[in-house]
Parts: structure tokens; C-alpha cells; sequence
């Protein structure tokens, strides 16, 4: 063997002659089958929906953290007419006092006054029992305000104890105390902290038929003939917001739960909530975080129902800018996103794209992931959707979040723009020329694998047309030695199976436009310097059947091989490279 042969060319590889493994003759290449194994990739194959590309935020553990809320008040705040309580004076009255202060010719609302100051402790939880089952007014409202303030504990607050004593259905009959609000009020803000419990606290709500009575209560607004919505009186306001709390707190604990909300018809009225609220109130907070939980996985509402919301929520996101409803606001149009097509075109068309771009360079992280993951799940339909959201401006914006300090946003931005590397060769020239292509390559060095692991994607999308131009592109920016390395890390069959077919079309056109005067592959000779080839060898003895056969047919294609007869024993070959 001559000293001149490159390392490769002087490796020996001891095969059985009976394995699977390549073991060609020189030249012999089986071009019939390298033909069947090199498929083009479909644009469906390559771009990846959300469904497929889970991440942590969306489990369920954490869905549940963000998804429930308990309204709290308890015995260190105020109760005012509104639901958001403020912290104020310490507690003056004790239960006794406040019993004793009841005078007959009292109105109802002075006595509630009282009671907003008095202290109640769990020792009291039987008597609350006995009176909530009182004929008079001030003794419910007593009861009422008591279960309340214990039910909005922070620690160990007594809802199985309600459901235990049977009080489900006298706080139910109780919201239709219609001629006392703050009777209706104070129910309602019990079942919603009910709501706040466990799957069994929420399933002994549903059974007895909460759902289609919280729905009910949306309604509870005056049409004014400019179609402008109001509250006949202030109460009202807070029966509809403490309504869509519990609604918001069931629709968090399981998508049975949701679905069920969905199908009694919550949607649409709590959208035209979200479209007559003040701009960046508690209304609009709470029906923003509601809807949230509505859209929040599967199943997802009707075409219908979303082409009905989705402009509400544009204009919502427009003339909101609380740090809340923009959260809430953004995640419910990365979910709608989960729809498909029809869904995401709608959105496009109503001009959701400008606040998703402008957003993706906030401040708060909790704003920008929604956005950019979005955004991705907008770049998985046809190539002019992509166009569009490129024409809008991204690009630079998606450039500079792959240098952002949270990883989690990073490997957003790598999926989204692993995505419009599927897209057209002029798409994918555009992202050479701005330097993302770049990034992405660096990117494969990070010792975060998940970034690892998109930018290895994005790499092997950007080779899928094996357009000779764009890949040569990308060998000459070191895209062969940057899958290579993701190779050697602890990929996944799927990830294993992309980067090896974005090297297969490196060395395909290699094979056809980059011959060196030696007639050796180009590409070829970097595959094997960089150690890539080394480890496709290795991956010939890979369990997982796809992942062997791409290995054995790039060494049969792209490397002349030849069999040696060792010691006269047909059993031993040698393949030398």
C-alpha cells in the first residue's frame, strides 16, 4: 500500500463475510438500490409540528402549576366588591362579636362590613354548618363569608371537609340568590377555590352540574345599542369574573374536564367578555388566563369557535400591554397555532404576526417562548406561509435569540428556524447570507443537547434539496463536521436518522460536482477527517434497523471498498478504504 494514501485510504476494517455490514468490491456500486435507500425528503417529513417536538413546558405537571389558581383572601385581607382583594387593616371582630353586632333593622351590607373583619379559624367550620342551613339572610351571609375566608387558606384549606358535610348542594342552590350579590358572590368564590383542589374536589363540582351554572353566568351583561356590553350593576362584574375563575380552575385540572366546558359553549361567550373588559383589568386578566386553559391541548375548539376568537385576541394584545394578559394572550395563540393550516392562515390574516415578532424581543422570557414557539408551528405549512412570516421580519429577530441566555428559548428559535430550513432554496439562501447558518453550526458545540440536537436538524433540512449551491455552501462553513459531532452525542433514533441523511446528501453532491483530480469525493475526504466516518462504521452495529441500513448504504456509495483474502480463508475479508 503506498505512503501516499490519505488515512482513510490506509485503514484496514475486519467484516464476517457473512454480516450485513458493506463489503463491495472497487467501483462495485449498487446504484439500483442506493437509489431506492436516497429518497427525497417530503417538506411534511422534514418540518416538524409541535406534536412532535415536546418540550418542558408543555408536560402536564407543569401545565397544572400555571393552569390552576386560588383566589386568596382569607383572614389578612379585606373584602371589598370587587374580587381582587388588597391587604388592609389587621382583623378587629371575633366570631362572637360579630354574632352579637347583628341588629334586626341592620341592611345586609353593613353586616357584611363586619364580617369582611372578622377572624375565622377551622374550629368554627361546624358551626358555618349549621348556619349556612338558616332561613335568615345574615346568618348565610355569615356562614358563606366564613367558608369562604377558611376555603382561601393557603394551608391545608378545608375543601374535602365541604364535600364531606354534603355542602356542595346548598352552596349550588345559593347562587341563585340573585336578590343578595354578595351572597351569590361569596358561593361563587367558594366552589372557585373548590375548583382549586384536587381532581376529586373538581369531579365532585362537576357532578353536580356546576358547569353549564358558571356558563350561565357569562351572560349576565346588558347589550347597549352602540354593542358595547355592560353590568347592570357592580356585583355583576364580579359574578362573572368569580364565574370564570372556576371555569379557568376546571378547565386547568384535565382536558376531560375542558372538553366538557368546551362542548357546554364557554368559548364564545367568555370572548366577548375578553372584547368588552377595560383594557388591563382584572376582567381581562382572568378571561385571558380562562381561555388560556381552554386552548391549552387537545382537544382544540371548532374552526369555527377559533376563527370567532382569534381576532379578539389580536385586538386584546393590542390594547392590553399587563404582563399577564400578554403571557396568557400569547400562549393562546401558540396553542391555536396547534390547530393547523386553516388556523394558522386565519391568524395571519388578521395580523397576529406583528405583536408575535415585536414580542420576540421582550424582556420577560415568559412572553418571548410562546412567541417564537408560535411562530415555529406558523413555518411547519406551505412554503408561502413561510415567505409571509419571512417578508414580516423574523429572521433577524429569530438570529438574535440564538444567542439568548435561556436555553429553553434558544432551542425554540433552532426548531422554528430548523423548520424554514425545509423551506426554499431561496429561504435557505437567505439564512447562509444573514449568518444563521452560521450560528447554527456553532451551535452543535454546545454542551446542551436539546440545542444540540435542533441546530444537527436545521443543518440537515438546510442539505434536503441537495441543491448543489446551498450545500456546498455548507460543507465549506464545516456543516459535514458539525453533524458529525452531534452524531457522537446521546442522540435519539430520530435525531440519528436526520443528520445521517443531511451527510448522505452532502456526499451525494459531493459525488456529482465535487470530484478532486484524484477522482475522489470531496465531501467524502472531510467526512472521514473530521472522524464522521468512524462513527457511521460504529453505527453499522446500531439496534435500530433505519438507522443501520443509512449507515451501510453510505460506506457501499460514497467509499470504494475491496476484498481481501486473508491466509486462503474465504471466511476473513479485509475492506480497505
Amino acid at each position: 500500500m503506498e505512503e501516499s494514501k490519505t488515512s482513510a485510504e490506509s485503514k484496514l476494517f475486519h467484516f464476517d463475510k457473512n454480516s450485513k455490514k458493506a463489503s463491495l468490491k472497487p467501483d462495485n456500486r449498487i446504484q439500483n438500490r442506493r437509489n431506492h435507500l436516497f429518497k427525497n425528503q417530503d417538506a411534511d417529513d422534514i418540518k416538524r409540528n409541535r406534536d412532535e417536538h415536546n418540550v418542558a413546558l408543555r408536560k402536564e405537571a407543569k401545565n397544572k402549576k400555571f393552569a390552576k389558581r386560588r383566589n386568596y383572601g382569607g383572614n389578612t385581607q379585606s373584602d371589598t366588591a370587587t374580587i381582587q382583594s388588597t391587604p388592609t387593616e389587621k382583623i378587629e371582630y371575633t366570631i362572637e362579636q360579630a354574632q352579637s353586632m347583628w341588629e334586626d333593622e341592620m341592611d345586609i351590607m353593613d353586616y357584611f362590613k363586619i364580617l369582611a373583619n372578622t377572624r375565622f379559624e377551622l374550629t368554627h367550620f361546624l358551626l358555618l354548618l349549621e348556619l349556612i342551613g338558616s332561613k335568615e339572610d345574615h346568618k348565610i351571609l355569615f356562614a358563606v363569608v366564613g367558608l369562604r375566608k377558611l376555603l382561601s387558606l393557603i394551608d391545608n384549606p378545608p375543601i374535602q371537609n365541604v364535600i364531606d358535610a354534603n355542602l356542595l348542594p346548598q352552596l349550588i342552590s345559593l347562587i341563585g340568590r340573585s336578590d343578595i350579590p354578595r351572597i351569590q358572590f361569596e358561593v361563587l368564590w367558594c366552589l372557585t377555590n373548590i375548583a382549586s383542589g384536587k381532581a376529586e374536589h373538581v369531579q365532585a363540582l362537576i357532578d353536580k352540574g356546576t358547569i353549564p351554572i358558571f356558563i350561565s353566568l357569562l351572560g349576565t351583561t346588558h347589550r347597549n345599542e352602540d354593542g358595547t356590553e355592560t353590568y347592570h350593576n357592580p356585583y355583576q362584574q364580579n359574578i362573572v369574573e368569580q364565574s370564570i375563575w372556576a371555569l379557568g380552575n376546571i378547565a386547568g385540572e384535565d382536558t376531560y374536564y375542558k372538553a366538557m366546558i368546551l362542548k357546554e359553549g364557554a368559548l364564545k361567550p367568555l370572548a366577548n367578555i375578553l372584547q368588552n373588559a377595560e383594557p388591563n383589568s382584572m376582567l381581562a386578566r382572568n378571561c385571558m388566563w380562562c381561555i388560556t386553559n381552554l386552548l391549552r391541548g387537545k382537544p382544540l375548539p371548532s374552526l369555527e369557535e377559533l376563527f370567532y376568537i382569534i381576532p379578539i385576541i389580536n385586538e386584546c394584545l393590542k390594547s392590553n400591554d399587563r404582563k399577564e394578559i400578554v403571557i396568557d394572550g400569547m400562549w393562546s395563540i401558540s396553542y391555536i397555532s396547534d390547530a393547523g393550516e386553516q388556523a394558522i392562515i386565519k391568524m395571519i390574516e388578521c395580523g397576529i404576526l406583528e405583536p408575535l415578532i415585536t414580542h420576540l424581543q421582550h424582556s420577560n422570557n415568559n412572553i418571548v417562548l410562546p412567541c417564537v414557539r408560535a411562530l415555529g408551528n406558523f413555518v411547519t405549512g406551505e412554503d408561502t406561509e413561510t415567505q409571509t412570516v419571512i417578508d414580516a421580519g423574523v429572521l433577524p429577530y429569530l438570529h438574535a435569540l440564538l444567542s439568548h441566555q435561556d436555553n429553553a428559548i434558544v432551542k425554540e428559535a433552532c426548531w422554528t428556524l430548523s423548520n424554514i430550513c425545509a423551506g426554499t432554496i431561496n429561504q435557505i439562501s437567505v439564512l447562509i447570507e444573514t449568518g444563521i447558518i452560521d450560528k447554527m453550526i456553532e451551535l452543535t458545540s454546545t454542551d446542551v443537547y436539546e440545542i444540540q440536537r435542533e441546530a444537527g436538524w436545521s443543518i440537515s433540512n438546510a442539505t434536503a434539496l441537495r441543491d448543489t449551491d446551498i450545500v456546498a455552501e455548507i460543507v465549506k462553513r464545516k456543516g459535514i463536521e458539525a453533524m458529525s459531532h452531534v452524531l457522537t452525542t446521546k442522540v435519539d433514533i430520530k435525531t440519528a436518522v436526520v443528520i445521517l441523511e443531511g451527510i448522505r446528501n452532502c456526499l451525494e453532491v459531493g459525488q456529482q460536482s465535487f470530484i478532486n483530480e484524484q477522482g475522489d469525493n470531496e465531501f467524502a475526504l472531510i467526512l472521514e477527517q473530521c472522524g464522521g466516518l468512524d462513527t457511521i462504521e460504529q453505527m453499522q452495529e446500531h439496534e435500530n434497523q433505519q438507522i443501520y441500513e443509512i449507515a451501510v448504504e453510505i460506506i457501499e456509495s460514497y467509499f470504494q471498498v475491496e476484498e481481501v483474502d486473508l491466509d486462503g480463508d474465504a471466511d476473513d475479508m479485509l475492506l480497505q478504504f
